[in-house]
């Protein structure tokens, strides 16, 4: 029982240091894409978005945030996606470009 509970522990956080491929930036966007867009009023995320950006902790959502995807996505949407999924992002961390309110 501990070394399958060792297994999962080693295999789960070892997806999270794992890159992003670009096809992982991709599918969290496309399942988040509504939640983040720029100028609609914040939409709650869909439960496949939570589970996919959850696996990684948003590591490949915030690997595409440039300027310039910024000028298609709503900053300020990615710490609410943060915590609507589980409080994902800490604060005072970057994700992308964008530094989450709080923290030093």
């Amino acid at each position: 029982m501990f070394m399958l509970s060792l297994l999962v522990t080693r295999s789960s956080s070892s997806q999270v240091n794992a890159p992003c491929t670009p096809m992982q930036v991709s599918e969290d966007y496309d399942y988040c894409d509504d939640s983040l867009l720029l100028g609609p009023p914040w939409v709650p995320p869909l439960k496949v978005c939570c589970d996919s950006i959850r696996m990684n902790k948003m590591k490949c959502i915030c690997q595409g945030v440039t300027k310039r995807v910024l000028q298609y996505y709503d900053a300020n949407k990615l710490l609410k996606l943060s915590q609507a999924c589980g409080n994902l992002l800490a604060p005072g961390s970057y994700c992308g470009v964008y530094k989450v309110p709080g923290g030093n």
